[in-house]
Order: C-alpha cells, then sequence, then structure tokens
C-alpha cells in the first residue's frame, strides 16, 4: 500500500477520478436546482367563477342604459395558493365605467378592481355594446285586469275595482316611455267567494303588442279591493192597499216617491224578475193623511233589497 502512494501514476489517477466526482456532483446539484425553480416559477392554478355581478357607473339620473348583462364570468390565473382567496371571498368588483359617454351607443370593456396584480384576470364578455339614452319620467293611471274570471261560481258577480293609489310615476328611456300603451295589475280571482280587500299587486308596464316594458314604476305595487259580490238588477216597484180602512175612511190615493229598488241574488233568479208590483199597505188603523214606513217583502230567492224600507204618502177622505 505505502508503494501505491509513492507511485506518482497512481495519485494522479486517484485525483483525476476525485475531480471528476466532485465535477458530477456539483452539476447534478445545479441541474436539479434549476429545475426545482424551473417547476415552482411555472406552475399555476386557474379558478373559473360564474354569476359575478356586473357594477355600472354612470349618471343615473340623467341616463337609463341597456345592453348590460346583469352577470359575467371571471377567471384569475396565477401562482398556487394565490387564486383560492380571491375565490373564497370574492372581494373584487368588475365594472363597466361610462361616467364620461353620453347619449348614443357604445362599445366598452369591462375592467376590474380589487385583484391583485400578480394575477392574470380574464373577463367574459371582455366588451360589451351599450345604449346610453336620456332618462324620462310620465304618470299613468293603474287599471286592473283579473286572471281565473270564469271559475268565480255563478252567483257572484265582480264589482268595480279600487286601485290605491290610482296613479303611478313610470321611468324610464324616452324612446320607451312612449311605448307606454298600458299600466296595470293583476288580480286572481278564481277562487274568490267575497270581496278581496287591500291586496298589495305588482305594477306591470305593456306597449301596444302586449310586451312588457323594462321600466320602473313608482310605487311598484298598488294595494287593490276588488267587490266580489251578489249579482244585481234594478226593478221598478208599486204599492196597494190592504185590508180596510176603519168606518167613514175612504182612500183617496197611495203614492210613493221611490220609483224602483236594487235586488241582488242568482242570475237565475234574477232574470225572472222584472218588477217588484203590488208591495201590501196596511190600511186597518188608517184614518187621517199620513206617510208610513214599509218594509219591502222579499221575493223567493231574493237575497237582498235596497232599500229595504220606503215610504209611502196616504191621502184619505171622511165620510160624514
Amino acid at each position: 500500500m505505502d508503494n501505491l502512494f509513492r507511485n506518482r501514476w497512481f495519485i494522479r489517477i486517484i485525483s483525476l477520478l476525485l475531480a471528476v466526482l466532485l465535477w458530477v456532483s456539483i452539476n447534478i446539484d445545479d441541474s436539479m436546482d434549476s429545475e426545482d425553480q424551473w417547476l415552482s416559477e411555472g406552475s399555476s392554478d386557474m379558478e373559473i367563477m360564474n354569476n359575478i355581478p356586473l357594477e355600472v357607473r354612470f349618471d343615473s339620473e340623467q341616463y337609463v342604459v341597456s345592453g348590460l348583462p346583469q352577470n359575467v364570468v371571471v377567471s384569475v390565473q396565477g401562482p398556487q395558493g394565490a387564486t383560492a382567496p380571491v375565490v373564497r371571498q370574492r372581494n373584487f368588483t368588475i365594472y363597466a365605467d361610462l361616467t364620461e359617454l353620453g347619449p348614443g351607443t357604445h362599445e366598452v370593456s369591462l375592467q376590474h378592481t380589487g385583484i391583485t396584480s400578480n394575477l392574470t384576470v380574464n373577463i367574459e364578455p371582455k366588451t360589451v355594446e351599450v345604449t346610453i339614452e336620456e332618462k324620462d319620467s310620465k304618470d299613468f293611471n293603474v287599471s286592473v285586469d283579473y286572471i281565473n274570471e270564469s271559475k268565480i261560481e255563478n252567483e257572484y258577480v265582480i264589482g268595480e275595482p279600487k286601485v290605491e293609489p290610482e296613479k303611478v310615476t313610470i321611468t324610464g328611456a324616452a324612446s320607451v316611455i312612449d311605448r307606454v300603451a298600458l299600466v296595470q295589475t293583476i288580480i286572481d280571482v278564481g277562487s274568490a267567494d267575497e270581496t278581496i280587500e287591500n291586496l298589495e299587486a305588482p305594477v306591470k308596464v305593456y306597449d301596444a303588442q302586449g310586451n312588457e316594458l323594462n321600466v320602473l314604476s313608482d310605487p311598484s305595487t298598488v294595494e287593490v279591493t276588488v267587490p266580489i259580490m251578489k249579482p244585481e238588477k234594478t226593478v221598478p216597484i208599486s204599492v196597494v192597499p190592504r185590508g180596510s180602512a176603519p168606518e167613514g175612511v175612504i182612500v183617496d190615493s197611495i203614492t210613493t216617491e221611490t220609483k224602483e229598488v236594487v235586488i241582488s241574488g242568482s242570475k237565475g233568479i234574477l232574470s225572472e224578475i222584472n218588477s217588484l208590483e203590488e208591495i201590501p199597505v196596511d190600511m186597518t188603523n188608517v184614518t187621517e193623511d199620513q206617510t208610513k214606513e214599509i218594509e219591502i217583502p222579499l221575493p223567493e230567492g231574493v237575497d237582498s233589497v235596497e232599500p229595504n224600507t220606503i215610504e209611502v204618502d196616504i191621502n184619505v177622505e171622511k165620510q160624514t
């Protein structure tokens, strides 16, 4: 062994082998470090978020905007671990800035704020076509329409509805306000068997073709009262004496200023009644001219009569 170490060639060979091993070791470490660094720098996450609300920045007192979507799709891409907090917290805003634009149609790029610059942000759609119009407001009367009206039972009818307030203010683009043909609220009367009172119902706005218009109503709801009642019919009346007046008293005339009354009941019953004739007035205790209050008898099948009493003027003559 001592002889080997004294041999110059042996020493040279050992030194060469050690140098080669050292070079290989250094290059392998550098290569691995470079690869690790490349992997670390090149790896990234992508997250996609649907239904992100779009904020619109414009002068809402003067203009009305149309053509913008309510929601957009946002994707973020960047280093691992940086995208998750954005998706989880959603502390960012996607907006369309129209503050410097006037009336007309414009191509607008959507923007974002609140997302770190380390992430790549993609918004879909990237641009939108926006129409800006002057705002206008007008007052309109609110009418009432009914659904399931045919389901109301035969003995009921719908009276004149009451709407509170009677008028609402409709606001929108001037070109749309000019198209307003009908402002109404819709009431379901299918199951009603009594008056519908103070029902809160939304206001709908339509054009002449029946298309609902995208406008604002102030107020957006109204209170509606719909009378649900028995059918009514106005008929003439007449009165006749009943019973004999006391001896020596002759009935000269029986009259009433009430010429008609209103009766209510089923449609079938009312169709058969054209008048209330011969309403009896008792004469048995009449000894002088007087005015009597007479109750109107209800015909069979009639639910009510209005008024239910009448005043009758009786004129008599006395014999000596």
